[in-house]
């Protein structure tokens, strides 16, 4: 005999009479006749008799499992059919010492119910002359009680995550709807939890396993999906960088649109890290804009190992090879100095401005929470910065307010006066649409919106998956925009 994949051939139940397993009782099901399979009945196929057996299976109350088959060299002349509770569970005999270490390793391994008692309930099927199956032999007998109507949805074999199912998972899990909340969508959807298929657990189950499936070749399907888009449409960029053992380093990516959009808005770029976005904590770096709704628009995006000089190096080079060479008139960063080197390297001729919001939100940090809870110096830093109309009023305003809280001995504020010319709005306005950055951070409002689509257990597949959703909503609301704005001109 021959086992079907994950499979095993358990040991026939114990035929001596005084086995304390064994039993007289008997439940029989209560059955509508032509639901029976009854012997002689034919089946054209294998998998039609199965199915038949499992509808049987559901009805009476009890879950069908796989068991031997006997092959031949025209296929399969004989399969069993058993009730999941056939046969014994074997007890494996261990010395102490092997005891010990399972003890000590309880928490690794997961306990299995044991269901076996013995039940001889059973369909075998005979493959006849003209190659269709017909019942050989029938039990109907079950030494345990069957389940009732209300929980039948619970058989094993009557469960299963079909087509329908994966579909479902996968819209919702590109929106970042967790398993949960989607099997509540499919409940809604069917009208019950009984008429869903499956439970909420095998939903969770068929995550896992896909996960393990995809684990160690995650890397090469991710940037496949990238060779594939470009063959398709030409307008995709995309570029990676390997390191010496063959392990994804970095990967930049743009379409089309993001290409044609930097050609439009590209003037002024906003770029910043995010952490947390993968299971492999690569950082998300995405490259942000402005279109003339004021919405953010995304002009690219990548994943870097780290966040040395070389690796933005490598970012902006690849970035720049993306946009036809064209560097941007202003890019706006946070203070990491291995950015400002590489943005020095790279885009030469192109401004460098630091992220107002990063500066303002170390503020009461770096005065102290004294200062920081004074009302009257926070209108005065903020209303110096942001409405400081020329560099001579800034310079007059931000040496009053240094003198009047006595704040000379701080390095920080010293710091941060000497590089004045990377943040303070007055030293930018000369320069075109820098005036649309002034007020807000795009980068991080940029990170906020993929946030609510990305988490730190992503794989890299699973990564793209959610975020060419958040691309894909937010082009729709680019697309609304110009809707309203065309239907509101006169």
């Amino acid at each position: 005999m021959e086992l079907d994949d994950n499979e095993v051939d358990l040991p026939s139940p114990s035929k001596d009479g005084n086995d304390p397993k064994n039993t007289s009782v008997e439940w029989i099901p209560a059955c509508e006749d032509e639901l029976k399979p009854v012997i002689s009945k034919v089946f054209d196929t294998l998998v039609e008799g199965g199915d038949f057996y499992k509808a049987y299976a559901y009805v009476a109350g009890f879950s069908v499992r796989n068991s031997t088959k006997t092959k031949d060299k025209d296929g399969v002349k004989w399969k069993y059919f058993l009730c999941s509770k056939e046969g014994f569970k074997e007890e494996k005999k261990v010395d102490k010492p092997q005891l010990l270490i399972a003890e000590n390793n309880l928490s690794k391994s997961r306990k299995r119910k044991l269901t076996r008692e013995g039940c001889k309930a059973r369909l075998v099927l005979k493959r006849t002359i003209d190659g269709k199956y017909e019942v050989s032999n029938f039990y109907e007998g079950h030494s345990h009680g069957l389940v009732s109507p209300s929980k039948r949805q619970f058989l094993r074999s009557a469960r299963n995550v079909t087509s329908v199912h994966k579909n479902i998972l996968f819209s919702c899990n590109r929106d970042n709807v967790g398993t949960s909340k989607s099997y509540q969508i499919m409940k809604d959807q069917v009208g019950s939890y009984e008429n869903i298929g499956c439970t909420q657990r095998d939903l969770q189950n068929y995550s896992r396993n896909l996960k393990e499936l995809i684990k160690d070749s995650d890397a090469d399907m991710f940037i496949d999906n990238f060779r594939r888009k470009r063959e398709i449409n030409p307008s995709f960029f995309y570029d990676y960088e390997a390191d010496n053992e063959g392990k994804l380093k970095h990967v930049f990516w743009a379409d089309g649109i993001c290409r044609k959009n930097y050609s439009l808005f590209g003037n002024v770029v906003s770029f910043d890290t995010t952490y947390r976005t993968n299971k492999y904590f690569m950082i998300f770096s995405p490259f942000t804009g402005i279109n003339h709704h004021r919405q953010s628009i995304t002009f690219g995006a990548a994943l870097l190992k780290n966040e040395k000089e070389e690796s933005f190096v490598w970012l902006f080079e690849t970035f720049l090879k993306a946009m036809g060479g064209h560097k941007p008139v202003m890019i706006i960063t946070d203070q990491d100095g291995g950015m400002k080197n590489a943005i020095g390297a790279v885009l030469k001729g192109s401004s460098h401005r630091f992220c107002m919001c990063h500066i303002l939100k170390k503020l009461s940090e770096k005065v102290g929470s004294s200062m920081d809870e004074n009302s009257g110096f926070n209108d005065r830093f903020k209303s110096c910065v942001w409405n400081s109309e020329s560099l001579e009023e800034f310079d007059l305003e931000w040496n009053n307010i240094i003198s009047d809280y006595n704040l000379e001995g701080n390095g920080w504020l010293s710091t941060m006066y000497d590089l004045r010319s990377m943040w303070i709005p007055a030293y930018f306005k000369d320069t075109f649409m820098a005036g649309i950055l002034r007020t807000t951070s795009r980068s991080e409002s940029e990170n906020s919106f993929f946030g609510n689509y990305l988490n730190h257990n992503l794989t890299l597949v699973e990564f793209w998956v959610r975020f060419d959703s958040a691309l894909a909503a937010q082009r729709h609301k680019e697309l609304f925009a110009d809707n309203n704005t065309l239907h509101s001109n006169p």
